[in-house]
């Protein structure tokens, strides 16, 4: 179990949670000084485009297609949502679900936007899931292996579906 009672589909073992520091930090040409500053627990600085990209999203949008604020709930709703790792900065109220380097094809509207190339996104340590853990950021829904992505179809559904529900909130 993870400190927010989510179960993981199996707990990790040093090994895989090594494969993950590892590809995280190959997006980097200098992995190593990633690796470091995790080691030291702190965020590192890793680069977006190559092996992935994010889509940045705002709390609003996020709250209002998981209809809550609660930790709990909003990690369960987006990685029943969008199968994939999502990371939550409350000092910027935003949240960053990782996707595959390509651009998506159509628009992501007011509360959603594309972070790629010439981009670089402060990254946790991928032990930190939970939002007491005294650092600006933690993985909402946790990353569970090299190349693990949200789905785009997933996340632009979840896009939709949240800025409609902010339109009809204004309304």
């Amino acid at each position: 179990m993870d400190t927010l009672g989510i179960p993981l589909a199996h707990p990790l073992t040093e090994a895989e949670r090594e494969a993950i520091r590892d590809w995280l930090a190959g997006s980097l040409n200098r992995p190593h000084a990633a690796k470091d500053q995790w080691r030291k627990g702190g965020i590192a600085t890793l680069a977006l485009g190559r092996r992935f990209s994010v889509v940045r999203l705002t709390e609003p949008l996020v709250y209002a297609v998981t209809a809550s604020t609660l930790p709990v709930t909003v990690t369960r709703v987006l990685a029943s949502a969008l199968h994939g790792p999502v990371i939550h900065t409350p000092s910027t109220r935003r949240f960053y679900a990782f996707t595959p380097p390509a651009a998506p094809t159509q628009g992501l509207g007011p509360h959603a936007e594309y972070l790629g190339c010439d981009t670089y996104l402060g990254v946790p340590p991928i032990e930190l899931i939970g939002p007491d853990n005294g650092i600006d950021g933690y993985w909402a829904v946790p990353i569970t292996r090299p190349g693990d992505l949200c789905d785009p179809a997933r996340l632009a559904a979840l896009v939709a579906a949240g800025s409609l529900e902010l339109r009809g909130a204004e309304s």
